[in-house]
């Protein structure tokens, strides 16, 4: 097992009807607020009203800034940026999802920090700018995929580029997160379906790339695999079901926090591959991930049989004896469970056409560097070449898992 430092410093106010402490809560954190959040047009709209009306009653000034979209771009945040120092704000409300809280990161501190968003992101060789601290944030998720409101990790698009990728400071860890189930049951079940898968990716990526052994990491994660599909079934015959909408945040606040790492810290490659998708074809994170995870699988089981093995045997029923057998059914195994989840997508399925597989797998080996040339980090080095594969792989549902 590895060496590690884990800190957990957000605090989670969880429970049906805990948003109407959103008036009280920012009190603490100064007169003027700034709530981020997606355009307006959608399901979200109600929740918006009822925090600004929550936050007028409680006497805290506020500019709702509804521009952040589904793969956060580094110009819309710097605007956000430039309005939030206009407005003398204080603090940041990121009132939405994964993408909403992660551009709020941004916006907190760079504002604080100085400089343009995109300079605080990974990029190759290149050494990214640090931060020297940030305004604080509370976080409102109205989705439940990548935990982000309790991580401090953060993704983010240069439109002008089409390249996409992340940061990370402990500075950026929201200082509350109000966790509402009653929130969450206004997602369609479409983007649910998505989010559900989206927080599986997260709890396999450093299950399946680290190769050190952490008996506690892969049980909790094991758990929250197994209450994760658990609550997918429950979820899909009733979205209004508030005790399951918990369960689901638990996991994804939990599935992407280190805590299901402790010990064997990996990598994250399935994230690495997924997001030229995103930043090329503007295609939502949580349906790359849906589209990358099967062929991943098939494609990379002879890197850690054992591992793949045992995450078939303890998660999908896989009773095959043979390490490498089993490690091959473990892409099966998911796809039948995507499938019967109705969840199962190919890149034919979003319109996505394969002219681009090239220069995608060149940006991620660019972006994501591995220990060898021409190659992305994973549980070994994953060459261009694969990456180039795993996109064809992706492309139809004529691909036999078996």
């Amino acid at each position: 097992m590895d060496n590690f430092n884990w800190n957990f410093p957000t605090e989670i106010v969880y429970g049906e009807g805990r948003v109407n402490e959103i008036g009280k809560i920012a009190k603490s954190y100064g007169k003027k607020a700034m709530i981020a959040t997606y355009k307006r047009g959608g399901f979200l709209d109600p929740i918006i009203d009822n925090v600004e009306s929550l936050l007028r009653e409680a006497g805290i000034e506020f500019v709702t800034f509804t521009g952040i979209e589904p793969n956060p771009r580094a110009q819309t945040i710097d605007k956000a940026i430039e309005i939030f120092k206009s407005e003398q704000c204080d603090f940041v409300i990121a009132l939405g999802g994964g993408s909403v809280i992660d551009g709020s990161k941004y916006i907190a501190a760079t504002g604080f920090s100085g400089g343009k968003s995109w300079d605080y992101v990974v990029l190759g060789d290149r050494v990214p700018r640090e931060y020297t601290g940030a305004y604080p944030i509370i976080a409102i998720p109205t989705m439940s995929a990548s935990g982000s409101e309790c991580n401090a990790g953060g993704v983010l698009t240069n439109a002008e580029t089409n390249e996409k990728s992340f940061s990370r400071s402990a500075y950026r860890y929201p200082k509350v997160a109000i966790v509402d189930p009653g929130l969450l049951t206004s997602v369609p079940l479409s983007i649910t379906k998505d989010s559900c898968v989206d927080i599986f990716s997260h709890l396999i990526e450093h299950y399946l790339s680290s190769q050190a052994e952490s008996e506690f990491a892969d049980r909790a994660t094991e758990g929250m695999i197994l209450t994760l599909k658990e609550n997918f079934d429950k979820i899909i015959k009733d979205p209004t079901d508030i005790a399951v909408r918990g369960q689901i945040a638990l996991c994804s606040i939990f599935g992407w926090s280190g805590f299901q790492a402790l010990g064997r810290m990996g990598s994250i490659p399935m994230h690495s591959i997924e997001m030229p998708l995103s930043a090329v074809y503007d295609l939502p994170h949580a349906r790359g991930m849906t589209i990358i995870i099967p062929p991943y699988l098939k494609v990379m089981a002879e890197a850690m049989p054992a591992r793949w093995a045992k995450l078939a045997r303890r998660c999908f029923g896989v009773t095959e004896e043979d390490d490498l057998k089993a490690a091959k059914l473990l892409s099966v195994k998911v796809v039948e469970w995507l499938k019967d989840t109705e969840s199962y997508l190919t890149l034919e399925d979003v319109d996505i056409p394969s002219d681009q597989f090239e220069r995608m797998a060149e940006d991620v080996v660019r972006m994501f560097p591995g220990s060898e040339p021409s190659t992305t980090t994973g549980p070994r080095p994953i060459t261009k070449e694969e990456i180039i594969k795993i996109y064809e792989m992706s492309q139809n549902s004529h691909l036999t898992y078996s």
